[in-house]
């Protein structure tokens, strides 16, 4: 789940991201189908995944200048914080739980990825025609 430098276009970047994100619902399925005990030793592993992937998604994003990180930066967060508030609870052995929100977080996963959101552009003077075009009082 490495994002390589060559992804620097939003059409590369994009499918980088479409994969990795399908490489972590593979995990998630992969999980689900472990018996109890397999299910919650690995638990924490497919957790750890997640946030590297989040942290490689946002890196790249960053890179690009996505106009959207902030707002993927709080999905990202809420998302984390859930899957570490049930973690101690499986951890302790509440499969049912650990099963039903690996189950929402595989959903959450498999979402389409949307396309970036290009940069807005910066403040700063506008072009002479465009002043020209706005009539002063």
């Amino acid at each position: 789940m490495y994002l390589h430098r060559i992804e620097t276009t939003p059409q590369a970047a994009g499918a980088v991201l479409r994969n990795n994100r399908a490489r972590l619902c593979a995990c998630v399925v992969a999980l689900q189908a472990q018996p109890d005990d397999v299910f919650i030793r690995d638990f924490p592993v497919v957790v750890t995944a997640v946030e590297a992937s989040f942290r490689h998604e946002e890196a790249l994003l960053e890179r690009l200048g996505d106009a959207g990180l902030h707002l993927r930066r709080a999905d990202y967060a809420v998302l984390l914080r859930a899957l570490h508030r049930m973690l101690p609870r499986v951890e302790e052995g509440d499969v049912a739980l650990g099963r039903q929100v690996a189950d929402a977080l595989e959903a959450v996963l498999s979402l389409p990825w949307d396309t970036l959101t290009p940069p807005r552009p910066e403040p700063g003077p506008r072009p002479a025609a465009a002043r020209a075009a706005v009539p002063s009082h």
